[in-house]
């Protein structure tokens, strides 16, 4: 009779844990216009390195897709443009092209205004 109980007990511990992680939410990395516009900024000035290059361009943006396409114009501008070096990892042209971007990010309406 224990075993019964134990097995049964064991069923519910083992059912209760897959129906916990089949309801569980990933984590989700959500940059706003003010970060990307202050990494940029970082960019530009010199101050930032490569993982903080990574972090600003790595992840999709699809809650704000004007925000999205200035990250893919970034993405382009990596590629043509990107050295790696510091304290600067464009080029100057990249770093025009940056400066670009970041007039344009600040010129787009607030999200509040476009939705």
């Amino acid at each position: 009779m224990s075993i019964v109980i134990t097995v049964c007990l064991a069923f519910c511990v083992f059912a209760l844990v897959v129906w916990g992680l089949m309801h569980m939410r990933t984590p989700r990395f959500r940059m706003e216009r003010d970060q990307f516009q202050r990494g940029l900024e970082d960019v530009i000035a010199g101050q930032a390195d490569d993982n903080e290059w990574r972090v600003l361009t790595g992840y999709p943006m699809r809650h704000d897709p004007p925000l999205e396409e200035l990250r893919l114009e970034c993405m382009q501008i990596e590629e043509d443009e990107y050295t790696g070096k510091l304290p600067y990892l464009f080029t100057d042209t990249g770093l025009n092209r940056l400066r670009e971007v970041r007039e344009r990010l600040l010129s787009l309406p607030s999200q509040g205004d476009s939705e």
